[in-house]
C-alpha cells in the first residue's frame, strides 16, 4: 500500500477512488456516501472496536489525501482507540458526522452502551506529561471537523492527570488551522494556537470542559477569528477535579495577536477567563502584547473574570456587550487601553483580589462607558467599586444597580494621570474619593438617597 500511494501522488481524491476500485475491499478509499470523493477510515483498518489502536488507519488515510494533493477523510460514526498521536496534513480536512458540538452523559462506563454516538476518538497519549506532543497536530490550511475527543483515564482524582494539548498547529508552526464543529470532553490542555505561529487560524462551535488551559493564542501576527466556544464543566463540574480548575484553571490565554476577533466566547467557574498577556518570544516581529476585540463574550463566576499582564500599547482590547462576573484586574506593567462597553459587570465572587469589581494599574487607560454595574455576591461588601492605582479612568455613562447601602464607586490613588467621571446614575449616592495627582473630571453623576 504504501508503494501505490507513493506512485499515485499526482492523483486527486477522486482518482484515489477511482483506482482504489482494484484494490482488495479492506485497503479501498472508499467514498464516505454517494461518490463525494471523500476517503473513509473504514477502508484504511479503522475498526472502531475501542480496543484496536486506530491511530495507523488514521494516519495513513490522511497522508493518502495529503498525496493525492488534500481531501476531507471521512470518520463514520464510532468509537475510535487512539494510543498515539495524529498529523492532519496540509490542505487535508478529518472530519466526523457532527454539525454542531453534541452534549452526551460522557463517562468510561458509558462507552459501548448506547452513549456516546457519532464520530469519537478515545486518546491515550502523553498521559503524564503536560509538555508532550499534543493529540492532534494541524498543518497549513489543516482542518478538524465533526468530531469528539474523550480520555478515558482522565479522573477527577487531585490533581487531575495531566495530558499535553489536545488539538495545536504543527510544532513548526502553520497558518490557517480551523477548527469547527468539535467537542473535547475533558481534556487537561484543549487547544494550543500559540506555542508557535498560527496566523489566520479559525474555530468555530468549539465546545469543552478544560481541566488546566482552555485556548492559548499567541505567535499570530494575522487575523485570527474565533466564534462561538463554550468552556464550561459539563465534565468534572464537583469533587477535585472542579477545585483545581478552580484554583488553577484558565479558559483563554490571549498573547501577541493582531486583531483577534472573539466572538459569543463564553467560560465558567475558572481561575481565569480572559487573561491577556506578553508574547512568550523575544523575537522583533512578536514583541509585546496583543490586541483583541471580545463581541458577546462571557467570564461567569471566575476569581479573575479579565486579567491584563500585558497589551499590545496603541491598540489593546475592547469587550463589546459582554457579561463579566469576577474581579477586572490590571497589572502595573500594562500600557495598553482596556474598553468595556455595553457590558454587564457582576462584580467579584468572592472579593478575594481586595475590590468589589475591578483593580487597575499601568499606564494604560481603562474606559467604563455604557455599562450597567451590579455587584451579586452576597459576600462581596468591600468598597470601592472600581479601583483605579494608577493610569488613567473613564466612567462614563454607566448605571450603578448597588443600593440603597452606600457604595464607594470610584477610589482615584495619588498615581492616576487622568481620569473621567461623569454620566453616571446610582441606586445610592454616588461617591468619587479622588487622590489623584493628575488631571481629573468629576461630573453629573446622579445618585438616589
Amino acid at each position: 500500500m504504501h508503494m501505490i500511494f507513493t506512485r499515485r501522488a499526482a492523483f486527486t481524491c477522486a482518482g484515489l477512488v477511482t483506482l482504489g476500485a482494484s484494490l482488495g475491499a479492506e485497503a479501498r478509499p472508499e467514498t464516505s456516501s454517494g461518490g463525494d470523493h471523500r476517503l473513509n477510515v473504514r477502508s484504511f483498518g479503522a475498526k472502531a472496536d475501542q480496543t484496536t489502536d486506530d491511530t495507523a488507519a488514521f494516519q495513513t488515510a490522511i497522508d493518502a489525501a495529503s498525496a493525492a494533493g488534500g481531501c476531507m477523510v471521512f470518520v463514520p460514526a464510532g468509537t475510535y482507540r487512539l494510543n498515539g498521536r495524529l498529523i492532519i496534513r496540509r490542505n487535508v480536512t478529518l472530519e466526523g458526522i457532527f454539525t454542531a458540538p453534541p452534549t452526551i452523559p460522557w463517562t468510561a462506563d458509558s462507552l459501548g452502551k448506547g452513549a456516546p454516538n457519532g464520530s469519537v476518538l478515545l486518546a491515550f497519549s502523553g498521559k503524564g506529561d503536560s509538555a508532550g506532543a499534543p493529540f492532534i497536530q494541524l498543518d497549513y490550511n489543516a482542518t478538524l471537523k465533526g468530531v469528539a475527543v474523550f480520555y478515558p483515564e482522565q479522573t477527577d482524582t487531585n490533581p487531575p492527570i495531566a495530558y499535553p494539548w489536545t488539538i495545536s498547529s504543527l510544532l513548526s508552526g502553520a497558518d490557517n488551522c480551523s477548527i469547527i464543529d468539535v467537542l473535547l470532553v475533558n481534556p487537561y490542555q484543549a487547544v494550543d494556537f500559540g506555542g508557535r505561529h498560527t496566523g489566520r487560524h479559525f474555530i468555530r462551535n468549539l465546545n469543552a470542559a478544560p481541566l488546566y488551559r482552555g485556548l492559548f493564542i499567541d505567535h499570530c501576527i494575522d487575523v485570527g477569528r474565533v466564534e462561538n466556544v463554550h468552556f464550561w464543566p459539563f465534565w468534572g463540574a464537583t469533587g477535585a477535579a472542579a477545585e483545581f480548575r478552580r484554583k488553577e484553571g484558565k479558559a483563554f490565554i490571549i498573547g501577541r495577536s493582531d486583531w483577534q476577533h472573539l466572538t459569543n466566547c463564553f467560560c465558567i467557574d475558572y481561575e481565569t477567563g480572559f487573561q491577556f498577556i506578553r508574547c512568550s518570544s523575544d523575537a522583533p516581529a512578536y514583541q509585546g502584547g496583543g490586541n483583541a476585540h471580545v463581541i458577546g463574550g462571557g467570564a461567569d463566576g471566575c476569581n479573575r473574570a479579565v486579567h491584563v499582564v500585558e497589551l499590545q500599547s496603541h491598540s489593546g482590547a475592547r469587550f463589546t456587550n459582554s457579561q463579566i462576573y469576577g474581579d477586572i484586574i490590571v497589572e502595573a506593567g500594562n500600557h495598553g487601553p482596556l474598553t468595556f462597553s455595553a457590558c454587564g459587570l457582576f462584580g467579584s465572587m468572592w472579593a478575594a483580589n481586595g475590590v468589589a469589581i475591578a483593580r487597575i494599574e499601568g499606564g494604560g487607560k481603562v474606559s467604563f462607558t455604557d455599562c450597567h454595574i451590579h455587584c451579586l455576591d452576597p459576600r462581596n461588601t468591600l468598597r470601592p467599586l472600581i479601583h483605579a492605582k494608577a493610569g488613567r479612568l473613564q466612567v462614563r455613562g454607566c448605571d450603578f444597580l448597588d443600593g440603597p447601602a452606600a457604595r464607594d464607586h470610584v477610589l482615584l490613588d495619588e498615581d492616576v494621570l487622568s481620569a473621567n467621571i461623569s454620566d453616571n446614575t446610582s441606586r445610592s449616592v454616588f461617591t468619587v474619593i479622588n487622590h489623584a495627582s493628575g488631571r481629573t473630571v468629576v461630573r453629573d453623576n446622579l445618585g438616589e438617597t
